[in-house]
């Protein structure tokens, strides 16, 4: 149907991003064409097919030793499997290493508040002389959003601008059962790039409101089901 002309050659099965999602980190991904990307979790590898067919080069890391059996790795990226908090730094200093600018990085990993803080922290260590987007997933879920929040982002005076919403985040449709349902989804961006911040950065939650109102109604939907 519609996907092989809006998505040609990606995994789309078990790809944990709804298509508006899907088609807004195409978006990204046309205009910033990544010479250098880092993806933060894997999976079955959706993002990361796409993530190919416009990076010059990308490293993928994830935790699970399953996922380079899931699915052929693109010929233009590197597959790592471990610890984020060794792989992330590794990945960084091969950008260096290589004189590619990182401008693309992809946090969709562990989803606890604690995993998403530590994964922006290990991030930001990352300091740009290009133009850097990063995207975080799931940014609507209570525990991921509070990881994004509790993020030391002033601590990279590279970084000017982060909005928890650039998608928000929805209720999972498959996830309501017995009146009650789970907010997931959403995608948060934060924007470094190589002139040095004056004063504090932006930091924004541009559909705070509708996302607490979810994350209100989901524990008991029996008033709209």
């Amino acid at each position: 149907m519609f996907s092989e002309t809006l998505f040609p050659n990606v995994l789309l099965d078990n790809w944990q991003m709804m298509p508006w999602e899907q088609i807004g980190l195409t978006g990204v991904l046309a205009r910033v064409r990544p010479k250098g990307a880092l993806e933060i979790g894997v999976y079955h590898g959706g993002s990361l097919s796409l993530t190919s067919q416009f990076a010059k080069h990308i490293i993928a890391i994830d935790i699970d030793p399953a996922v380079p059996g899931r699915f052929p790795c693109p010929p233009n990226a590197e597959l790592r499997i471990g610890n984020s908090v060794n792989l992330i730094p590794e990945a960084l200093a091969s950008f260096r290493e290589r004189r590619l600018p990182l401008n693309f990085v992809l946090i969709d990993a562990d989803h606890s508040e604690a995993g998403v803080q530590r994964d922006i922290s290990l991030v930001l260590a990352y300091e740009p002389e290009e133009p850097l987007f990063i995207l975080m997933h799931d940014s609507g879920n209570p525990a991921t959003r509070r990881g994004i929040k509790s993020a030391d982002w002033g601590r990279n005076p590279h970084l000017h601008f982060v909005d928890l919403d650039f998608i928000p985040g929805q209720i999972i449709e498959h996830s309501v059962a017995n009146g009650r349902a789970e907010v997931w989804g959403g995608l948060g961006l934060a924007y470094l790039d190589g002139t040095r911040r004056k004063g504090e950065p932006l930091i924004r939650e541009s559909a705070g409101v509708s996302i607490r109102c979810l994350h209100h109604c989901a524990p008991d939907l029996s008033a709209v089901l």
